[in-house]
Parts: structure tokens; C-alpha cells; sequence
């Protein structure tokens, strides 16, 4: 049995918690660019008191878990485990895993998935014995650019507008949903949480986003902010059913390319459904972008609320 406890997180926590997830990640994979700013900005929309918890040994921070309501239903619920490499096997990660499952399950889950990084197999195990099985796997792409990007040509019909978001806020959380609505497992979020998410924070910076429009319609779009996990960073690309298979998606990352060139970033990465329906893997790969890291999504059925 742990002799450690699950204890609500802080903002003070920042910088301990960066720690063990840095720690945590150069471990695995050699190095890392993760950094307080990214955390910081991942709780944004995040209840710190009743969705984050930290694992403390004495006055040190070694572990760290979250956990996030998907939807509006309740039903599917979503965390994330670190512990500090240093104390391996010390029962922190189950503490965490079990400990997230329970207050997911009070909130009347049915499902709980939990992300860990595809080369930690220590985790894998972890939850593999706790009745989880993976998913999908998701990757994180990057690209280093050499050269300015050509100049982005759109398909007829489609033109780029720059994004006000007093204006264009409410519509472009529309499109991007709708676009969304059909990758895997995904849950609509309300324009107060997309908006906490992309346009409080400090990295917000419209003259990187991209708002394709056809007439008076979104038809495609990027979210993109700059020094985010070590370069500039692709959160979102989408573009709506009607205007796909026209090679606008390309184009979209593209653009993005060209707006980080301009501002000085060299190294851009994005996160991706590694067996999306869409293409989109492909996409990115055919744009030279290579993957870097990995997680692996596992799942596992809850009863009844406790």
C-alpha cells in the first residue's frame, strides 16, 4: 500500500508539476520542450481544486494527475497521469490512476480513458492491470523549416479573412465543432470553454489563426499560437464536409507554415489521431513533418456511479 497522498492541486504547484512531467518525458524519449507556460495554458479551462491532483512526498511534488469532463452528458471522462522517473514503482501511478477513476466515477462516468506517453511501458502495464485497454494511439508531428514557405494557393471560391474575435469568435466555434463532430470519440464543447481554451490566453494571437471563407460561410480554419512546446504549435485544422477533397487541408498547414516563418518560429508541431479517417496523418507526413513522440489512449468501462 502507498504511503503517499492525492491532493488537490494549486497554481503555486506550476512549477513542481513541469518538473516531474519534463523529467517524466526526457526520460522516455531524450528530451523534451515542454515548459510552465505550456502547463499553465493546458489549466486555463481546467478546475484546479476538483480536476488536478498532486502526489507529495515531504514538500516535493512527484506526481501529477488531471482529469477532464468530455461532453455535456458526463458519461466519458479523460485523465493523464506523470510520476517522477526517480521514484518508479513506488505505487504513485496506481495511486493516481485509481484515484482519478474513483472521482470520475463519482460524477457519474461510464467511461474513463487515460493517455500515457507510447514509450512508457511501465505505464502501459500499469493500466493494462487495471482492466484498461488502448484505443488509439496519437502522435505529435514536427517539421524544422529551411526555407520560407511558398505563398498558400486556395481553390477557387474560398478566401482568407483575418480573425477579429468579438466578430468571428461565436461562428468559427461553430465551424470548427461541426467539422469535428465526426472524428473519433469526439464531444462538443460550449463556446465559454473553446473560448477559455484558445482566447485567454496570454499566447493568443489572431494573426495566426486562418479563417477560410466561401461567401459569407466558414468553410475551413486553423488555431495556432507561437512558442507553444518548443516551437509554434497547430492546435486545431479543420476544414467543414462541403469544401474537403479539394486539397484545402494542405493548404491550411501551409498557411500555418507561412505564419510561423514570419514570426521567427522554425521548428511547428501538431498532435494527431495517428488512425484518423480523414487522412490526416498522411497529410502532415507528405508535408515533411515526422513524428516525435507518442500516447497511447486506454479505456475502460465504469459501473454504476459511487
Amino acid at each position: 500500500m502507498s504511503s503517499f497522498g492525492l491532493d488537490p492541486a494549486v497554481a503555486a504547484d506550476a512549477a513542481a508539476v513541469t518538473e516531474v512531467v519534463v523529467a517524466l518525458e526526457s526520460s522516455l524519449y531524450g528530451q523534451t520542450a515542454f515548459s510552465r507556460a505550456d502547463l499553465e495554458d493546458e489549466w486555463l479551462d481546467l478546475d484546479l481544486g476538483q480536476n488536478a491532483r498532486v502526489v507529495r512526498d515531504g514538500d516535493r511534488i512527484v506526481g501529477y494527475g488531471a482529469l477532464r469532463e468530455q461532453g455535456e452528458q458526463g458519461e466519458l471522462w479523460r485523465a493523464e497521469g506523470y510520476v517522477h522517473p526517480d521514484l518508479l514503482g513506488r505505487g504513485i501511478g496506481k495511486l493516481i490512476a485509481t484515484g482519478l477513476e474513483e472521482d470520475a466515477a463519482r460524477r457519474g462516468a461510464r467511461r474513463i480513458q487515460n493517455g500515457v506517453f507510447e514509450a512508457d511501458s511501465a505505464a502501459r502495464r500499469l493500466l493494462e492491470s487495471l482492466s484498461y485497454g488502448a484505443v488509439r494511439v496519437f502522435r505529435e508531428l514536427r517539421i524544422d523549416l529551411e526555407a520560407p514557405p511558398p505563398e498558400p494557393e486556395w481553390p477557387d471560391g474560398l478566401r482568407v479573412v483575418p480573425f477579429d474575435p468579438e466578430r468571428d469568435a461565436v461562428e468559427f466555434h461553430a465551424a470548427h465543432q461541426e467539422a469535428f463532430a465526426d472524428h473519433w470519440d469526439c464531444t462538443p464543447r460550449d463556446v465559454e470553454s473553446w473560448s477559455k481554451s484558445h482566447l485567454v490566453s496570454e499566447r493568443f494571437d489572431p494573426t495566426l489563426w486562418c479563417v477560410v471563407r466561401a461567401g459569407d460561410e466558414i468553410a475551413a480554419g486553423t488555431i495556432c499560437t507561437g512558442d507553444t512546446y518548443g516551437g509554434g504549435w497547430v492546435h486545431v485544422l479543420f476544414t467543414r464536409r462541403p469544401w474537403r477533397k479539394q486539397g484545402v487541408g494542405a493548404v491550411l498547414l501551409g498557411d500555418s507554415f507561412g505564419r510561423f516563418w514570419e514570426r521567427g518560429e522554425r521548428s511547428v508541431g501538431l498532435g494527431v489521431d495517428a488512425a484518423s479517417d480523414t487522412g490526416a496523418f498522411r497529410l502532415y507526413e507528405r508535408a515533411g513533418m515526422a513524428p516525435v513522440l507518442g500516447w497511447v489512449m486506454y479505456e475502460k468501462q465504469l459501473g454504476d456511479a459511487v
